[in-house]
């Protein structure tokens, strides 16, 4: 098994397949933060709109992927924007959940002294809950954008051309080889590998700058 060569002769194809991958996680991901920020403020704030919430995002993550992109794919189009909107969909859940936690376990203490300073509901969001969630909203986002790079190589079956690609074509013809398989799981690891690496690097900052507020 020659992987380091076949990687290297099939990599003007590999390459392009790579940055496809990671554009689609990057937008899906900044949509979902987004979007999952919105929806965790309101879920934080109403138990009603929490637990609607969180129990429609629960259900859209037991459609298969497969079955999702297949169904936007007859609205949309086939390509990237059925699997961009679908991966959306999947990571709000852990975004939208603890978003709404983080917020929730803000001491109430803190968020009193600073009504009391005449801060309104807008500015206490912004500069006392977020903050102080930062952390724990992070843990969501990261939990979510792992999960996304993986669920991503499905969209090959909708004519995404990244990493699923190579799978997808060893896996749908005879002459498919464990090598081809492993050209696209390998580097799709790599991506989730690295992502969980950056975030867990940002969230222990944040964890390590909420220590030193609190000491201080």
């Amino acid at each position: 098994m020659d992987l380091p060569r076949y990687f290297v002769d099939n990599w003007p194809t590999l390459g392009p397949q790579v940055v496809t991958h990671v554009e689609i996680v990057a937008m899906s991901m900044a949509a979902a933060a987004v979007i999952g920020l919105f929806l965790g403020v309101v879920a934080a704030r109403s138990e009603r709109f929490s637990s609607l919430i969180l129990s429609v995002t629960s259900i859209i993550l037991t459609v298969p992927s497969f079955a999702l992109f297949g169904l936007l794919s007859i609205w949309v189009g086939l390509g990237n924007p059925p699997v961009v909107i679908g991966l959306v969909l999947y990571a709000l859940l852990p975004v939208v959940r603890n978003t709404s936690t983080g917020i929730r376990a803000v001491d109430p203490a803190v968020t009193e002294a600073a009504r009391g300073m005449g801060m309104n509901p807008s500015q206490l969001l912004r500069r006392v809950e977020l903050p102080l969630a930062a952390r724990v909203i992070l843990g969501g986002i990261r939990q979510a954008t792992v999960m996304v790079v993986a669920i991503a190589t499905v969209g090959a079956t909708v004519g995404v051309d990244d990493l699923g690609q190579p799978i997808l074509e060893a896996l749908g013809r005879s002459g498919g080889t464990l090598v081809q398989v492993l050209a696209g799981v390998l580097p799709v690891a790599m991506i989730g590998l690295v992502a969980d690496g950056v975030l867990a690097v940002a969230q222990r900052a944040l964890s390590r700058g909420a220590r030193r507020e609190a000491a201080g």
